[in-house]
């Protein structure tokens, strides 16, 4: 699929195709790039390829390639060490690893591997997400699964869309295959831009399309350039990967009514499940009675969502460290709770707190304390105890101007009549921001 909308693409040859705060590449350039790649790498037909994402442009010039070139193609983040890339290379018994080896990515490095698989037999992306042991698990895509979400057609004729997701990950691949089937512009801040530069990259490149997680539009309300996002001209505004809480979505209509603001439901395994646009936090309960598009199913078991879509992944790859079969349902992790007509995210079962046996949902708590006047934003985890196990500990960032030891005080007596016991932080640590995942998502790992 993503070959045929590079190659099938007739906008403006002039116009760009991928903005970056160094370059801006072309339609066109981006075609005849991904073309000389076909020619030079012939090589690399049906084999099994590992793509470390560097140099946008390149690297999806050279991923249009290996689809024509029917290859197995592995992503890898852009950030990762060369011994680490390696090493999952041999884990994943890949032929070949491609590197852009400039700053633009126009030249290739091609490292050679021995023990390389079988192809698959068609033309394949292993997305390498996370797992609960530390290893990567490996959803195997094919383009049609990933396109399958895809709706073209907007009323903006040259739809210009920011990238905040990693582009090896399933957000960012979807949000490159939206882009792209509507011949619009990828706007693609560097990973290190902080929210004041990303504010002034929105507002020089036009954006109207934004899709990120909740802790990435805290980030971006809270210390990016106010000004100048009130002058962006959002069409839509799209939140996931998260818990998306009322309080941003209130927050992003105060700051941007113009725009649509929708949340969506999606896994890398799973695909895009559903999306809600009403304004509220939760999805309808009438979800779980029916089919929804593209053959979705939902049910809960013991607090937990389960799913099946035929957006799904076709498997994992046989040398993942997880199996699964997405004929049946699927556990995706997620704790909800219904109330009234409605069903509410409450936290992923990972991220459960013990505390001596009382089992604490951080996505609660921080609910609880982002309300509180003076706060800005938190993160809630856990912190070895060695009397109850584990123990609540938080980190917030306050408002301007607050007084640390007020604030504190104020938290303390806030969470002390609305939280149960087991549910009080016993750590509060005052910080400047949030620590965000390469996924762009809040970091809530256990620290002793």
């Amino acid at each position: 699929m993503l070959s045929e909308l590079i190659f099938n693409a007739t906008p403006p040859p002039d116009q760009p195709a991928i903005v970056t705060r160094e370059r801006s590449t072309s339609w066109r350039a981006l075609q005849v790039d991904a073309q000389r790649m076909i020619q030079e790498h012939q090589d690399l037909g049906k084999r099994r390829i590992g793509l470390q994402f560097r140099a946008p442009a390149a690297s999806y010039a050279i991923l249009a390639a290996l689809d024509r070139l029917n290859s197995d193609v592995f992503l890898f983040d852009e950030t990762l060490s060369r011994d680490e890339v390696d090493r999952l290379a041999e884990k994943f018994r890949l032929g070949v690893v491609l590197t852009g080896s400039s700053h633009d990515g126009a030249e290739l490095e091609k490292r050679e591997l021995a023990g390389e698989d079988a192809w698959s037999g068609n033309s394949t992306i292993t997305i390498l997400t996370s797992g609960s042991t530390g290893e990567p698990k490996a959803a195997r895509h094919t383009w049609g699964s990933l396109g399958r979400p895809v709706r073209k057609g907007t009323d903006q004729s040259t739809p210009k869309w920011l990238l905040t997701y990693r582009p090896n990950l399933y957000a960012g691949l979807q949000v490159m295959l939206q882009c792209f089937a509507d011949h619009g512009t990828l706007v693609i801040p560097s990973g290190e831009l902080d929210p004041a530069s990303v504010s002034e990259l929105m507002y020089t490149s036009g954006v109207q399309f934004v899709s990120a997680t909740p802790s990435y539009w805290r980030r971006l309300l809270m210390f990016g350039n106010s000004e100048l996002l009130k002058k962006v001209p959002l069409v839509q505004i799209t939140l996931g990967g998260e818990v998306v809480d009322q309080s941003i979505l209130d927050k992003l209509r105060q700051r941007f009514p113009k725009a649509r603001v929708v949340h969506l439901y999606a896994t890398t395994e799973l695909g895009r499940c559903f999306s809600v646009s009403d304004g509220m936090a939760g999805f309808p309960a009438s979800y779980l009675d029916h089919r929804l598009p593209d053959r979705v199913e939902l049910r809960i078991e013991a607090n937990e969502l389960l799913a099946r879509s035929q957006n799904a992944m076709r498997m994992y790859d046989p040398h993942s460290i997880e199996q699964a079969s997405m004929k049946d349902w699927f556990a995706t992790g997620d704790l909800v709770e219904v109330r009234e007509n409605r069903v509410y995210f409450v936290g992923r079962k990972t991220d459960m707190i013990n505390v001596a046996g009382s089992k604490v949902h951080p996505v609660e708590v921080e609910c609880v304390i982002r309300d509180i006047p003076g706060v800005s934003d938190v993160r809630v985890f856990a912190k070895s105890s060695s009397i109850s196990g584990e123990l609540v500990a938080c980190e917030v960032v306050p408002l301007p101007g607050q007084d640390p030891e007020t604030l504190r005080d104020t938290i303390i007596r806030i969470c002390r009549t609305k939280l149960a016991s087991s549910q009080r932080p016993r750590l509060i640590r005052l910080v400047t921001q949030i620590g965000l995942s390469p996924a762009g998502k809040t970091l809530r790992g256990k620290v002793s």
